[in-house]
This record gives C-alpha cells, structure tokens and sequence, in this order.
C-alpha cells in the first residue's frame, strides 16, 4: 500500500475584514497572533511542517520577516501573489485587476520577479512554492515561475470554475486532484511543464455530477475553514482510497489550504469571534490528529518533488 503525506499550504497575508478587505492602516495581528500563537504551536505539538506563502506586503515587512526568520527551520517558506492592477488609461481608476491570470505578461512577470527577489533578499534563498492569489493561476504564469526557479506551484482547484467569480476562462474541473506536470499554457490540465503542480485536495459531492444544480453546490474542500472536523477527515481519507485506487504504488499527496488570518477574530470573513476562529483551529487540530495517527508525515510543498521522485 502507498505512503500518504500531508501539505498544509497557508496563504500568509496582512491583516483583513469582512470582504477581504485589507485593514487600514497595515497590520499584521495574523502573524503575530495567528501563527506565532495560535498555528505555529499547534504544528510544532504535532511534529508537523506547515507551508507558509508569503505574500509582498508580509516580506516588506521586517517584524514579520524576522518572525519567520525565526520560524524558518520548523516550516517551509514560498511565496503568494496578492495584488491589483490598473490598466494605463483605464476610465475608472477603480476598476482593477486581481486575478494574477488577467494581467498582461510583462506585468506578471515584474510583480513575480519582484515576490521573488523581496523573499531571496529577506531569507538568502530561492523559494521553492508558489500559489497564485485567489488561485487565478493564468497562460504565462508556469513559464515565468520557472525561469524564477519555482519547483511546485499550487493553485489549481480541482472540479472549481472561477469564472462566475469574474475570471473568465478560470475553470479547473477537470483537472486532476494528485500532483502532475501541467501544461505550461493551461495549468490545469497535465502537459510538459518542469514545475510540479501540487492541487488543492477538493472532491465531488454527488451534487456536482447534476446539471444546473451541481454548479452551485460546492465540492468538499480539504479545508478547515467550514463544515466539521468529521467531514474534514472524510474528504482526506476518500481522497487517499481514490488516489491509490488510481495509482496504488504512487505516494499520495493531501494539500490542505487556508489563510492565516482565519485563526484570529475579525481578520477575515470567516470567524467574526473567538468561537468561530477556535473552530477552525479545532478542525485543523482534527486533521493533524488524524494524520498523526495513520502515521501520515506532515510535509511542505517543497519537499513533495523528492517524495514522488519527479
């Protein structure tokens, strides 16, 4: 039977509310309260490796980078671009772009060259993970990610499709649920690409397969944002049965995601309270419970190439 392992990929960001608005002034409550006291304890207790994907504003920061700094050795660090552009001439300086997919190449290749050399000058190293803000992942982003020296970029979201959520063309629903070479045009589907495509663990409900009604019901993420602790270690122990139903001799790959702001009251649509913030902490404690006891190692993103010998 196959080894399964665990990512827990944690897009990292600053400070914000209710429609993911950025707090104003800047802070970052997330990081000092949500992961140094909230989240890095609890992976720390479970012998586990979190993946954290900072974010630009999170690396100009030097309070926060000297906290990762110091977290660095008990955690994988990548990188996560959040950000907007307006296009030169645009009648209403309002209207921006926020999918990563929606800007033009040269653009995205500026924003990314930037991410990566503000985490290099902060760490003294290359970042190995990547995800794209609000998974907008586009046609020129695996070429650029490559020429920057990215070893996995993760995210695709299988059996999502963005584009009622204004991305037009963003839709993953074919796409595989366990790691692949993408294509390097249509990060979706497998192809040639040297990076390794890590996805979001997210599975079908019987919901999705009926038409018209299936596209409004959302899949079950692996995710523990919502739901139950129950149904969080449900949708990891079916994906681990499908995957080696699949492939019983390959390694099978769980990437759970979040946001680090998540874990703290107000910093995010998700938990306006303490009740709601230590919900999400109990059903992440539930996952790694669950991994611990099936002896499932708790890995970053980066460690997954070797792993899978790719």
């Amino acid at each position: 039977m196959s080894r399964a392992y665990l990512c827990v990929s944690i897009d990292t960001e600053s400070d914000k509310g209710r429609g993911w608005r950025s707090k104003k002034p800047m802070s970052f409550e997330g990081i000092s309260d949500g992961v140094v006291k909230r989240l890095h304890p609890l992976f720390v207790r479970f012998g586990a490796k979190p993946t954290y994907l900072l974010s630009p504003e999170v690396l100009r920061d030097e309070g926060c980078v000297e906290t990762f700094r110091k977290l660095e050795l008990s955690c994988e660090l990548g990188t996560h671009l959040h950000g907007e552009y307006a296009e030169p001439g645009a009648s209403d300086p309002d209207v921006t772009k926020d999918f990563q997919r929606d800007y033009p190449p040269e653009v995205e290749r500026q924003k990314l060259t930037y991410l990566t050399d503000l985490f290099i000058r902060a760490f003294g190293h290359q970042p190995q993970s990547f995800r794209a803000g609000r998974f907008g992942i586009g046609p020129a982003s695996i070429g650029i990610l490559e020429s920057l020296g990215y070893a996995v970029e993760s995210s695709v979201t299988p059996h999502m499709d963005w584009t009622s959520s204004g991305a037009p063309g963003l839709s993953f629903l074919d796409s595989p649920s366990q790691p692949y070479r993408p294509d390097p045009d249509e990060p979706g589907r497998p192809g040639s690409a040297a990076i390794l495509e890590i996805p979001v663990t997210i599975r079908r409900r019987f919901l999705n397969a009926l038409p018209g009604l299936g596209s409004r019901v959302d899949p079950r993420w692996l995710r523990p944002t919502r739901g139950t602790e129950k149904g969080l270690v449900r949708v990891a122990e079916d994906e681990i049965a499908a995957a080696r139903r699949a492939h019983p001799n390959r390694p099978v790959i769980l990437n759970a995601m979040f946001h680090n702001v998540e874990v703290v009251p107000g910093l995010s649509p998700y938990a306006h309270d303490e009740e709601g913030a230590r919900g999400i902490l109990d059903r992440l404690r539930a996952l790694l419970s669950f991994a611990h006891r099936q002896a499932i190692s708790v890995v970053g993103l980066g460690d997954v190439p070797e792993i899978l010998g790719a």
